[in-house]
């Protein structure tokens, strides 16, 4: 048996009762939740003007399942599927979703894996009060963490519409999923730290993906809804 210390908030959102666990109050984005709200408002109505109904939608770097929640509840998808590598993360993001009755609705079987170019071993550093911030140090010394490609983790399944939150390797994760990207041309939603920001606009324009609207929210980097052209 394990015990995670914090509190459930329940809050009316958009005409349903959603409910956040808090364990801690200062987080970035538990914050947001132990006030009632989701987090990235402003990104989440980008996500939500381009997301087709019926989608099938992969979130990557779902951290405590801000965005998963928020898909499954208001946005029609057919199928969700979380993938997250941080222990602490995915101890909440379960019971996120077991508050939110989405157990049985969202695929939390790849939660413990993270994405990258090559299989590897990684270790996570969260920053304090940042969970959302943390990152993976690569073939690092105590790497607890399975990396994988995605074309190989996710095979098989149909990907409609892709959220990438995975703080700078997002260059890698993208090289890992060009195989999928290129069979079912997804709609993608993607944090691009500002000094990847030009070998992404290449990659878009080698695999045929348009800008089609931009957010940002911290000065290190951007978020962008790219689309198949």
């Amino acid at each position: 048996m394990k015990r995670i210390n914090g509190s459930v908030v329940t809050a009316p959102i958009g005409g349903q009762e959603i409910r956040f666990f808090v364990a801690n109050e200062r987080d970035a984005i538990q914050k947001h939740h132990a006030a009632g709200e989701f987090y990235e408002a402003e990104e989440i109505a980008i996500i939500a003007r381009h997301f087709p109904a019926g989608a099938h939608y992969v979130d990557i770097g779902a951290n405590v399942g801000n965005h998963a929640v928020y898909a499954a509840k208001f946005l029609a998808p057919a199928s969700v599927v979380v993938i997250e590598p941080n222990p602490p993360a995915i101890e909440i993001l379960r019971l996120n979703l077991l508050l939110n009755d989405l157990a049985s609705r969202v695929d939390a079987s790849l939660l413990g894996f993270g994405l990258a170019e090559a299989e590897g071993m990684a270790r996570a550093v969260v920053p304090p009060n940042n969970l959302g911030g943390s990152g993976l140090v690569l073939d690092a010394a105590g790497a607890t963490i399975p990396l994988r490609r995605g074309d190989d983790l996710l095979a098989g399944r149909r990907i409609d519409f892709i959220k990438l939150d995975v703080e700078g390797m997002e260059l890698g994760v993208l090289a890992g999923l060009e195989g999928l990207i290129a069979t079912w041309r997804p709609r993608m939603f993607i944090e691009v730290h500002n000094r990847n920001a030009a070998p992404f606009r290449q990659w878009l324009a080698r695999l045929g993906y348009g800008v089609r609207d931009t957010f940002r929210r911290y000065p290190s980097n951007e978020n962008f809804m790219v689309v198949p052209e």
